[in-house]
């Protein structure tokens, strides 16, 4: 059996699996061959092999002209069916009946949800997995549709986005419940005490746990590659040290307590919001307010209301000038006219023609200046009503401080569609000052939540002050703008001695390695290449709770929740983590009273049981590993045990050899009661280096590999 696909060499040692002659058939329907849908059916061919068989069906309303790969529709079980998804005939062709799961992942989320329900009804035990970022209508369809998933595949990498951007080492944020978790690859240097000339096994601590190890001058190992399923995961030897120049990738875990949720530091104190105020003032930042303000969407009828009014006016104006230069006796100067008129539009019909003296006037003069003077009030009292109205309703948010474009050291995030959303958040809750670019706002509420610039993207590069800027990420639904701001940005910080990574959201996978190419700089991620690893994790019933990328790998947080007959039932976390090539990073033990135990960063030795739930790290090539049951074999070791000084150990020495092993106690105490003795262990290489730790404190031991 073949490890995870990576760029490492040599490949860790796997054992051989023994073949099965019976084949094992799964069936799947992806409807939408979009390049979502295109990019979910490379990835459940990866779940196919050896006597595990998938086939796949393919849906869409339109014949594919384009495809992600060349040999794409060869990964399909029949054609590409041509049809609407939502028809039961189109269904019934794609063998709905046998499918294990229907992926839904089409553009329109209306045709998603309408299809699933179809589905349903025509299998009602088939599991669905659908596309759609309607959380409240997820929840009810889960409920009442049963084993349901619905994922958003635009908001999934987000967070790849946001750290990307950030260069500072994190690579993933996520929390489960109460704990927090945070992936983290950075270099040792020598200076380093607590990773620095440390032996591998020590960095796996009681809140972190070791994920990568990329050595700057390969290490000497005596035996080999630890056995384990993952070309990543748990591949050196324990005795290993790090060393000045290595690279480690880990995660760390910590619980967050309701005192520490509300003690967060804010920025909400009155002496800093009148500093804020005055600097406003100083910097003139009211102005680029007001001006904002009046070229928002929400003020487009309100300018054109004023033009209209404003040429009415002076049209009136020129009217009611003329009437009085020409009509009045005695003549008046043409100068004293235009103020008439004025005085007149402003309503000042009595100060014109003074009340019941005679003017000297004709009658038709005295009623034309009459309508004059009563249009031009009527009109602007409805124009000072309108801008009233429109006052009131925006709540004078031209008034209101918002947040300040960030002089430096800020990240620009272009775009504020789901993903820009996302990401915008993601870097708020990392306290990373930022400024977001949009050329419209559809919710104006974000005004006053961030610091953000309206108009022109390219144009407003500037205002947001790239030349100081710590990155820009480009997640607009244009990939081309985003390629384009992200080169405008690299061009801008040439001259810059400082390092600079835009970030390039993309549609295509294709696209991204093409820009990845000539912008070596770049960091740039396609997001359904990267959400489709989720899809095709979900299509199997497991729940993806996120993903992140290291060492080229997209890595999925993955909850399992154990049920009878599963491939992780009774089996300890050793032989998950080693012989699957997973990472647990959580375990919650049901209790009886329907409550949950929690250990963050498991011991090895825990095991799993029925309604037990356990989450891991782990790429798409691990679920597929526990999904079929292939366990990579663990190493033979010969153990030799002597006779203690003091009798007395040889009960405590049983238990340590019961507990870490996979031989029962009442045969490790019949081993101890006859020493010195030996026994053939089937161990993976963590276990055995920790069971020699533990051990030798009791008993006087000897443990050796079997080659």
């Amino acid at each position: 059996m073949a490890g995870d696909d990576g760029d490492l060499n040599p490949r860790t040692y796997i054992p051989n699996l023994s073949p099965s002659t019976e084949v094992h058939q799964d069936h799947f329907i992806v409807c939408g061959l979009g390049s979502l849908g295109q990019q979910i059916i490379v990835n459940l061919t990866k779940f196919s092999l050896d006597s595990f068989e998938v086939q796949i069906a393919g849906i869409d309303r339109e014949p594919v002209t384009e495809w992600e790969l060349e040999d794409l529709p060869s990964m399909l079980s029949q054609p590409p069916i041509v049809g609407d998804c939502r028809r039961d005939h189109v269904l019934q062709r794609a063998e709905i009946g046998r499918c294990r799961a229907v992926l839904i992942v089409t553009s329109d989320e209306s045709i998603n949800v309408q299809t699933a329900i179809a589905v349903r009804r025509l299998n009602p035990t088939v599991h669905i997995v659908v596309r759609s970022s309607r959380r409240g209508l997820n929840r009810l369809l889960s409920r009442q549709l049963g084993r349901f998933v619905a994922l958003d595949a635009t908001e999934l990498p987000a967070m790849t986005f946001a750290l990307a951007g950030l260069e500072d080492n994190t690579l993933s944020v996520f929390n489960i419940d109460a704990f927090q978790f945070r992936v983290v690859e950075r270099q040792i240097t020598a200076k380093d005490p607590q990773y620095c000339d440390m032996p591998v096994h020590r960095l796996h601590r009681q809140n972190v746990r070791l994920l990568n190890l990329k050595p700057f001058s390969s290490p000497h190992q005596p035996i080999g590659w630890a056995t384990t399923a993952s070309s990543m995961f748990h591949r050196w030897q324990p005795h290993v040290r790090v060393q000045s120049g290595d690279q480690v990738a880990y995660v760390e875990v910590k619980t967050l307590t309701h005192s520490q949720i509300l003690h967060m530091p804010k920025r909400s104190d009155p002496w800093f919001k009148l500093r804020q105020g005055i600097a406003d003032v100083l910097d003139g930042a009211w102005r680029r307010r007001l001006w904002t303000f009046w070229q928002s969407a929400e003020q487009q009828s309100l300018r054109r209301v004023v033009a209209i009014a404003l040429t009415t006016a002076i049209v009136l104006w020129i009217t009611g000038t003329l009437l009085l230069y020409l009509n009045i006796v005695p003549k008046i100067s043409f100068t004293k006219a235009v103020v008439l008129g004025a005085i007149l539009i402003l309503g000042g019909y009595g100060d014109v023609f003074g009340g019941f003296e005679s003017s000297g006037a004709q009658g038709w003069v005295l009623i034309a200046c009459l309508l004059i003077a009563t249009t031009s009030l009527l009109m602007v009292i409805g124009v000072l009503g309108l801008l009233a109205d429109q006052l009131l309703s925006s709540r004078f948010e031209f008034l209101q401080r918002r947040p300040k474009v960030p002089k430096e050291n800020h990240v620009i995030v272009l775009g504020l569609g789901r993903v820009g959303k996302r990401v915008t958040r993601i870097l708020q809750d990392l306290r990373q000052p930022l400024v977001a670019i949009t050329h419209q706002v559809d919710n104006p509420a974000l005004r006053n939540q961030i610091p953000l610039l309206e108009g022109p993207m390219l144009q407003q590069l500037q205002e947001a002050n790239l030349s100081t800027a710590r990155s820009v990420i480009a997640v607009t639904d244009d990939p081309v703008l985003n390629l384009e701001v992200a080169l405008l940005a690299a061009e801008a910080l040439e001259s810059e001695d400082r390092p600079f990574t835009p970030v390039i959201r993309t549609l295509s996978q294709l696209f991204s390695d093409n820009i990845q190419s000539f912008l070596p700089q770049a960091r740039s991620f396609s997001v359904y290449a990267l959400s489709a690893e989720a899809f095709a994790g979900a299509a199997f019933g497991e729940n993806i709770l996120g993903l992140f990328r290291l060492n080229h790998q997209t890595i999925l947080i993955t909850e399992y929740t154990i049920e009878y007959g599963d491939t992780l039932d009774g089996k300890p976390l050793a032989e998950i983590a080693y012989g699957y090539g997973v990472v647990p990073i959580l375990l919650r033990q049901s209790q009886p009273n329907r409550q949950y135990q929690d250990y963050p960063m498991p011991s090895d030795d825990l095991r799993v049981h029925l309604r037990d739930k356990l989450y891991v790290l782990s790429s798409i090539n691990g679920l597929r590993r526990i999904e079929r049951g292939e366990m990579t074999a663990p190493r033979q070791w010969f153990l030799e045990v002597d006779a203690p000084l003091n009798p007395t150990m040889i009960s405590e020495a049983s238990e340590v050899l019961a507990k870490l092993s996979s031989v029962k106690l009442e045969d490790c105490r019949r081993l101890m009661a006859s020493l010195p003795n030996t026994l053939q262990l089937a161990l993976y290489d963590y276990q055995a280096h920790r069971l020699m730790q533990e051990l030798k404190h009791s008993v006087p031991i000897r443990l050796s590999p079997l080659r």
